[in-house]
């Protein structure tokens, strides 16, 4: 789990800085999906997401609740890897959920 808050702004790639302090954490990649709960948007280390979807594909297919949950987060999930200087390019459409356009 991450704590604090941060501030970032988008560069004119769409590209967001990860925090220093959280650089290592996602040096093997990561995971950034929208919150079906929420506008926002949430990052995940590649190895906490896979403990994630796992999880998520155990929910039983018949219930469609599950399968709604299930759409939500798999079907806008990007799997990324930071550039050489902590930055991920985050997609117009993981932006325009977030309602992101520089801050």
């Amino acid at each position: 789990m991450f704590l604090g808050e941060y501030t970032h702004s988008l560069d004119s790639k769409a590209r967001l800085t990860i925090p220093a302090k959280f650089r290592a954490a996602f040096a093997a990649g990561l995971v950034v999906t929208r919150n079906p709960a929420d506008q926002c948007l949430l990052v995940f280390p590649r190895a906490e997401w896979d403990k994630l979807a796992e999880k998520v594909s155990a929910l039983p297919l018949t219930d469609p609740r599950s399968a709604a949950f299930r759409r939500a987060v798999f079907s806008a999930a990007e799997d990324l890897e930071p550039d050489g200087q902590g930055r991920i390019l985050l997609s117009q459409r993981l932006r325009e959920h977030a309602s992101i356009e520089t801050d």
